[in-house]
């Protein structure tokens, strides 16, 4: 046993309670009490402790940080009386300190030892909204002082939690400092404050207290604390370990899973038994019923790497397949010790070979199925022994839980995917689909005779269309198409200038004259035909031509491959104009599809609504707003305004990044922005040949009608486009619903998103359709904050 003085904290406070008044009295009443209730046999022990105190008292003065070599005796009987009277070896960390644990001034030798090996206070409180910590000492004298004065239990853990740093500053271990305050007093200065406990736990967070009430309703300066402690530090690493995996699980949807596997092996380090061990936990992935592996969270398992290095990509194998379907526990080492003894496994060559000397492979098993592996194994000997193992093992059922949720969100993600990306039925309307399928089901189940799948309506719903479009796209392919037809045709006239080179040839003059005739007849024709004359032109004259060519100049066959690669569907070099149009025109669209599923989202995290996209040159898109959709949420008119004024916003924006794209596109491709309002709510149905919701009912086929005739309208009386480059046009028809979007107008001009300049135009009639109007914006191309 040591006198020492150690600080246990290193959190500074201004409270002048700090390490209160080192003081036996708390002792002495316990001794007291123990006299009168005990027996005589019992008494000669505290009898003897509370004269031997006074003895010292009187020589030394009262217990204080400068005397406590002249208590050492008594001291250590506070140890014996602690610990036990028959195993007094100083083996464990148990230590006396001042009133709340700040400094310990008397333990163990192994006490002592333990702290001064990078031993850290872990602070767990929340930030108060001061923007201070409440520290650890801080909740302890509040715990105290609704036990003791207002006899009420807080149920606040009276421990403090210390963790093990090495020298690369990692965590190693974990230990809990426990702490007994049987001997410790606590007085208030003055009159108690009185408490109402409802309103201290109006807003609490993971304790039973809002702590920010607390501080503001109890001072901690107005009490004083005497006494000692007795603490005992207690390993705790593998609960620690369960308690952060638990954690982590709850954010499981919000992680990046290769950022999460290195968070758990983080977690599970204190665990293993020195740096050269390797934690390796794979869930098993299903797809289609066959195993599917990420190499990326795979690379470290013995028994999945091997096939990546082997194959390049992962076929398993017949072992391996093998174990996934009968798995069981496998135990390998090269140096049998401490009766551990080696299961016999087909894999024991493979882990043999990897160099490894001690390997344990634990299935991970939920609900009766395998739901993925562990492995834990060490290059270096004696490092996996049997207390690792079994604090590994403690921890099987919540990593065999850890791998079910990771699977199950895996799997969600992939629905969630195949949901909004590849399928028409998203989640706003799941339900309905559900619901008909269900009817369905229960119809069969009754043996009904008019059974049948019901069609999916949706009544009353408020339409929203939208339309972007690559302005000239199809001018602009057709010239990258015939300017690619060009450039084979000028490699056809230096081959035939190569080939000529010696002599004139009849297979030579004859191809020539066919190259000059086609190319001037395409100058006569429409693009229609002149791309079926190009196509033939290639079939049935040039692969003839270099068929013939090889037979006849057989020392120019390096030259005639060389010039052949550019005359067909070599994507590289044959088509670099129509491809260079091409990734244009993808990287456009896929600049306007993020834009519009930024707008989706600010739809669905308002009003759940039906939202699908349709890919020309361009995108349009139809939204379906309404409570037919969204019975579950009350529906006001006023999401119509909402979504129409955020319409025009997610217009403008693409329209600016459109044209900031324009100096990074291989090809300048500009974009013309549409969007029509509807003035009235239609019914719409799912059609199931199409696989996707359409207009219902005669009166709602108009709306579909303006749709598909107003891409090209003109403004009345001109034969101006309304559709613009840089500008957004807004077709109506109705002079009822101007008002309202006026007012959305000029919330956007206020944010400086779209030009002061407003027009107001009338379109010309189209077939079947009269009295079209439009506002047509100018949007601001200087505008910067796109948040």
């Amino acid at each position: 046993m040591e006198i020492k003085k150690v600080q246990l904290t290193t959190k500074k406070t201004a409270n002048t309670y700090a390490n209160g008044r080192l003081d036996f009295e708390p002792f002495f009443k316990y001794l007291e009490s123990f006299i009168e209730n005990g027996t005589s046999s019992d008494d000669m022990i505290p009898l003897y402790a509370l004269e031997r105190i006074k003895e010292i008292e009187h020589l030394n003065g009262k217990l204080c940080k400068h005397n406590l070599k002249a208590y050492k005796d008594i001291l250590q009987l506070i140890y014996s009386l602690s610990v036990s009277l028959i195993d007094t070896a100083p083996k464990r960390y148990w230590a006396l300190t001042t009133a709340l644990a700040e400094e310990a001034f008397y333990g163990t030798e192994a006490f002592f030892d333990l702290v001064s090996h990078q031993l850290v206070e872990q602070e767990i409180q929340g930030k108060m909204r001061t923007g201070s910590l409440l520290t650890n000492q801080e909740k302890l004298f509040y715990t105290l002082i609704f036990e003791r004065l207002y006899g009420f239990s807080s149920n606040e853990n009276s421990s403090i939690v210390y963790h093990q740093l090495n020298d690369r500053g990692e965590i190693v271990d974990y230990y809990d400092l426990d702490i007994d305050f049987k001997f410790v007093e606590i007085k208030a200065k003055k009159t108690l404050p009185a408490l109402d406990i409802g309103r201290l736990s109006e807003n609490p967070s993971d304790s039973l207290f809002d702590w920010n009430t607390v501080i503001n309703t109890v001072k901690l300066e107005d009490f004083e604390l005497s006494g000692f402690s007795i603490v005992t530090f207690r390993k705790t690493s593998t609960e620690h370990t369960l308690r952060r995996i638990q954690s982590i699980l709850l954010d499981l949807p919000t992680y990046n899973y290769h950022l999460f596997f290195a968070d758990l092996e983080k977690i599970i380090t204190p665990l293993l038994k020195g740096a050269e061990t390797v934690f390796s936990l794979f869930p098993l992935f299903q797809l289609n019923g066959v195993p599917f592996f990420d190499y990326s969270i795979t690379n470290k398992s013995i028994l999945i790497a091997e096939a990546y290095t082997a194959n390049k990509t992962f076929k398993i194998n017949p072992e391996l397949a093998d174990y996934l379907k009968h798995p069981h526990v496998i135990f390998y080492t090269n140096n049998a010790t401490n009766g551990l003894r080696n299961t016999t496994s087909i894999f024991d060559e493979r882990i043999s070979r990897s160099g490894v000397t001690t390997y344990l492979c634990i299935p991970l098993i939920h609900n009766h199925s395998l739901s993925g592996i562990l492995e834990i194994y060490s290059r270096e000997q004696d490092q996996l022994d049997n207390d690792t193992m079994q604090a590994l093992g403690s921890l099987v059922p919540l990593l065999s839980q850890l791998s079910q949720d990771i699977t199950l969100e895996f799997k969600k993600r992939i629905d969630d995917i195949i949901i909004n990306r590849f399928t028409t039925i998203q989640p706003s309307v799941q339900w309905k689909f559900n619901h008909i399928a269900a009817q369905y089901i229960q119809e069969l189940e009754n043996d009904s005779r008019d059974a049948h799948i019901k069609a999916v309506v949706f009544e009353d719903v408020y339409p929203l269309y939208g339309a972007v479009d690559v302005k000239d796209s199809t001018i602009i392919r057709n010239a990258s198409i015939l300017k690619d037809f060009s450039f084979k045709v000028k490699q056809l006239a230096m081959l035939i200038d190569e080939l000529s080179l010696d002599g004139k040839h009849k297979l030579i003059m004859t191809f020539s004259a066919r190259v000059d005739q086609i190319t001037e007849s395409l100058d006569h024709i429409s693009f229609d035909e002149s791309m079926v004359k190009i196509i033939e032109f290639f079939r049935k004259d040039v692969q003839p031509f270099l068929e013939e060519a090889r037979k006849q100049f057989p020392s120019k066959i390096e030259v005639i491959e060389h010039y052949a690669k550019h005359f067909f569907t070599n994507r590289d070099t044959g088509e670099f104009y129509r491809n260079e149009f091409e990734t244009s025109l993808r990287q456009i669209n896929q600049l306007i599809s993020r834009e519009l599923d930024h707008f989706n989202s600010f739809i669905q995290g308002n009003y759940p609504s039906y939202f699908q996209k349709f890919r020309t040159d361009g995108i349009e898109y139809d939204i379906y707003i309404g409570e037919s959709i969204t019975p579950q949420q009350p529906f006001s008119y006023e999401f119509i305004n909402v979504f129409r004024r955020q319409q025009i916003i997610s217009m403008a924006r693409i329209t600016l990044k459109a044209y900031h794209a324009k100096d990074i596109l291989p090809l300048t491709l500009e974009t013309t922005q549409l969007i029509f309002i509807n003035p009235h709510s239609i019914d719409i149905s799912f059609r199931e040949d199409e696989r996707r919701f359409d207009v219902e009912g005669s009166l709602n086929i108009r709306y579909e009608i303006i749709k598909k005739r107003i891409d090209k309208i003109r403004i009345k009386r001109t034969k101006e486009r309304l559709t613009q480059v840089n500008k957004i046009a807004i077709v109506y028809l109705s002079d009822e619903i101007l008002e309202d979007l006026m007012l959305s107008i000029k919330a956007i001009y206020d944010m400086g998103i779209i030009e002061h300049t407003i027009e107001h135009l009338k379109l010309e009639d189209v077939q079947g359709i009269a009295g079209l109007k439009a506002i047509r914006l100018s949007v601001n191309l200087n505008y910067q904050d796109f948040s």
